[in-house]
């Protein structure tokens, strides 16, 4: 488990999955992710949300970077990933605390000489007691004692589907040889 924290936010993130599994106020200890059901967690999807095999979470990550409000961690192909999905990949994940955000940040390369077929995803769960609206690139959730969750991104499509938020691109062609960028960033007030 790796901790990153700064003087409003302390933010746990779990290697097996690069899952974001606490997001704590520092002022009052409120944990965006606890529910009264148990502690959800903010989830990636690659290569794409839909299909049956999510590398995401059944690769290892590995810890290539850390400083006390930022971590990396990268992602790697196999030989068995490559007989499901034969492509050589890299995902570079970081998140990072800016303020009162984290934001979260993918490198993607495409290590293969042939165009790619992928997408990313990025699943946040809507906890009991926060209410969604959607503006055009941002997703506000208004929450017990006022507490405020704003999920942006003008890389990824927002959608609230029943009890989530999925921040998803729609399937795109990595050239080979190629790498591409995508953010997306969560204000907690």
């Amino acid at each position: 488990m790796q901790t990153i924290e700064n003087s409003l936010l302390q933010v746990s993130v779990d290697e097996n999955g690069a899952q974001m599994v606490n997001c704590v106020s520092q002022n009052d200890k409120f944990d965006y992710l606890k529910s009264q059901d148990g502690q959800e967690k903010v989830a990636v999807a690659f290569p794409a949300i839909d299909q049956e095999k999510n590398w995401a979470l059944e690769l290892p990550w590995t810890v290539v970077d850390k400083g006390d409000s930022r971590v990396s961690l990268t992602l790697i192909d196999t030989e068995e990933s490559y007989k499901y999905f034969p492509y050589h990949f890299e995902v570079v994940l970081t998140y990072a605390l800016e303020g009162n955000q984290v934001n979260v940040s993918f490198y993607l390369k495409n290590n293969s000489h042939k165009e790619m077929p992928v997408s990313l995803g990025v699943i946040i769960p809507i906890l009991a007691g926060f209410t969604p609206s959607k503006d055009l690139n941002k997703i506000q959730l208004e929450g017990v004692n006022n507490h405020q969750v704003t999920v942006e991104s003008t890389d990824f499509e927002l959608e609230v589907n029943e009890n989530q938020i999925l921040a998803k691109n729609h399937e795109l062609n990595l050239a080979g040889d190629s790498s591409q960028n995508f953010a997306v960033s969560l204000t907690l007030s």
